[in-house]
């Protein structure tokens, strides 16, 4: 009898979850916004003072590493620097992500609730060609500052390749530097050795031209290759670099999206959304 009502309720639990989706498409369509999981995470992003004050206080401890980091020669931020060779004679450098780093593309979260949809590249790219990111509070002002001191500025992100030049304009639209006589925005694919997400091959390849002074980014895998993996895997790998953090490695809050949700839907984005959002429902601690 226990076993027939459970698999009742499990039953009732995935129907509920799908009318869910349903209703969403449905309101959507009719021009109402139904209820979405990133309702919070956008509205905080877009209207609250800590997210603004969190991402300028990061910003402008940046700008006092960076200051100590050019006084150092010995400093690098980047692991693959410490694996071999002379990087001290390099000129300097800072690597930051883009997207949630330098870009805010949350009026594109924004639309996937209004429309009741999740991230899909058939809206993305569109939202890309669009050119309608805009900053992230702080990261203008530390940019300017790092060009200041003549140090090199590398925009290392995940757009694929064939949205760089439009990602090009957003930022010179907004007044970032880009150095016009060397390739400082690298994209995912733009050599067929960086076709992966992981940035450690494009982390590689900048160390190999300057001593990279900070790291900054919004997402685990801007920092390491080891961005991937179970939510316990990435927990013990975060301790190894305590070190790090708030001191070479500078991390913005993002809880829009990223690795850490991929974890908690054991990375399988092929999932349906019920699964996923039962997976997710499973990973919360009520301590009970």
């Amino acid at each position: 009898m226990a076993i027939v009502q459970s698999s009742f309720f499990l039953i009732l639990f995935f129907s509920l979850i799908q009318a869910f989706g349903s209703t969403a498409h449905a309101q959507a369509r009719s021009g109402e916004v139904g209820p979405h999981e990133s309702l919070n995470a956008v509205l905080w992003v877009q209207t609250s003072v800590e997210y603004r004050a969190t991402a300028m206080g990061m910003y402008t401890l940046a700008a006092l590493k960076l200051d100590e980091a050019l006084m150092d020669p010995s400093w690098t931020a980047a692991l693959e620097q410490l694996a071999g060779g002379d990087y001290r004679s390099l000129p300097p450098a800072v690597i930051l992500d883009v997207d949630e780093t330098v870009l805010d593309n949350s009026r594109y979260q924004a639309r996937l609730i209004e429309d009741g949809t999740s991230f899909s590249a058939t809206s993305w790219l569109p939202w890309l060609e669009e050119e309608a990111a805009t900053s992230v509070p702080g990261s203008l002002e530390f940019i300017r500052y790092a060009a200041s001191k003549g140090v090199q500025i590398i925009y290392l992100t995940n757009r694929d390749a064939s949205g760089e030049d439009a990602t090009r304009r957003n930022l010179l639209a907004l007044g970032y530097p880009i150095d016009p006589a060397s390739d400082t925005v690298l994209t995912r694919g733009e050599r067929e050795e960086w076709a992966r997400s992981d940035k450690t091959p494009r982390r590689q390849f900048v160390s190999d031209s300057y001593r990279i002074l900070l790291l900054i980014g919004d997402n685990y895998g801007d920092f390491t290759s080891e961005s991937v993996g179970t939510i316990e895997e990435r927990a013990a790998s975060v301790q190894n670099y305590a070190a790090y953090w708030g001191h070479k490695w500078i991390m913005l809050p993002n809880p829009l999206y990223g690795s850490w949700e991929a974890a908690t839907i054991d990375n399988n984005y092929s999932a349906s959304m019920p699964e996923k959002f039962e997976l997710k429902r499973s990973r919360l601690d009520t301590y009970r």
